[in-house]
């Protein structure tokens, strides 16, 4: 393995030798990804990113390459499916496509999957993709149908902890703490002295007095269309120092004239300062909240992009992963201006900060 991986540094050494510059080692790894080499375009893409840290250009690429990479594996999957159908090959299927946020198409091929696997784990992938459409639509029968699949895998898979965590998910996020409770005890059961259960274990139960019913609380989601943790920053912390930047930037643009973050209560504004900044967040929050409860009205999903044109300019909303980039700009926002709204909800530029 050794003798592999010397091999491997000196070949990706020659090529970035050959590559002195972002522009260089780019247009390699095109040339590798528009030729099917996946695996050394990125790892060509990644020695060059080490070289040169800073460049966004080869960061979009190595995203792009991956994606490309995600794209022609499902494709192959799926063939191999038609032919030959296999446990593994559904498995490796369906991870792809929930990380590439297709739940509602792996459930196309869930009961093909379990026409040939009783093992318990084509209920559980189907539990799995119901949760990422209730997270995202906030409909109950979405929450309530995989909470019900979670627990008939957990019976039949009784040393698979990953049906008791996803019921535990999905009870704490609507806070059904009773529910979350009984999943953790049986993640204590299958990994004793675990500190992180052991943690939230103690704080479920300090919650479990002002525990509803778990059809009471998804039904109150899709009323509100709000989870329990709407207000609360995804991992707890948000890292302003890591933003800011970011920020700083989009709102330096001449099309940009004040530049939002939005995540759970936290509202970061550059461009506007005092009663204006506060009143402004106010303002694109209250857009955000009824956009949101709109789209789940209509059974559009989770929104993504939202654009108001008016006399004194646009507002521009850009949801992703890490939260929600906004901006009051000029009536035309410059594709540059696009993109770094994207890396501010995509988290790229936390990553490229830290």
């Amino acid at each position: 393995m050794a003798f592999l991986k010397n091999i491997w540094t000196r070949v990706t050494g020659y090529a970035l030798d050959r590559a002195s510059t972002p522009e260089a080692a780019a247009r390699r790894v095109r040339k590798l990804a528009g030729g099917g080499d996946y695996s050394d375009a990125l790892g060509i893409c990644q020695a060059a990113l080490e070289r040169f840290p800073e460049d966004r250009s080869l960061q979009r690429l190595s995203r792009d390459v991956r994606l490309a990479e995600r794209e022609t594996r499902r494709t192959l999957l799926m063939a191999e499916l038609e032919s030959n159908p296999s446990p593994e090959g559904y498995r490796e299927l369906f991870d792809l496509m929930l990380k590439r946020g297709e739940a509602a198409a792996t459930l196309d091929l869930a009961g093909r999957w379990r026409q040939i696997d009783a093992s318990g784990e084509p209920l559980y992938y189907e539990a799995a993709a119901f949760s990422e459409l209730f997270f995202g639509n906030h409909l109950s029968r979405d929450g309530l149908r995989a909470f019900q699949l979670a627990t008939e895998a957990g019976k039949i898979r009784r040393d698979d902890p990953r049906p008791f965590r996803l019921q535990f998910e999905i009870a704490r996020r609507c806070g059904a703490w009773e529910d979350a409770r009984i999943a953790l005890a049986r993640l204590l059961d299958l990994m004793p002295g675990n500190r992180l259960i052991e943690g939230r274990f103690r704080g479920v139960i300090a919650n479990c007095a002002n525990s509803r019913s778990l059809s009471k609380a998804i039904a109150d989601v899709e009323r509100t269309g709000r989870f329990i943790d709407d207000d609360l920053d995804t991992d707890g912390t948000l890292d302003r120092d890591l933003i800011r930047p970011g920020l700083q930037e989009l709102a330096a643009r001449d099309d940009v004239h004040v530049a939002f973050f939005l995540r759970g209560n936290t509202a970061l504004v550059q461009g506007a300062t005092g009663s204006a900044a506060d009143r402004s967040a106010r303002a694109v929050r209250d857009v955000l909240s009824m956009t949101r409860s709109s789209s789940r009205k209509l059974l559009l999903g989770t929104p993504l992009e939202l654009r108001c044109e008016g006399t004194g300019g646009s507002l521009v909303l850009k949801a992703g992963g890490e939260g929600t980039a906004a901006v009051w700009a000029a009536r035309s926002l410059t594709e540059t201006s696009s993109r770094l709204m994207f890396d501010l909800s995509s988290g790229l530029v936390m990553e490229d900060a830290a």
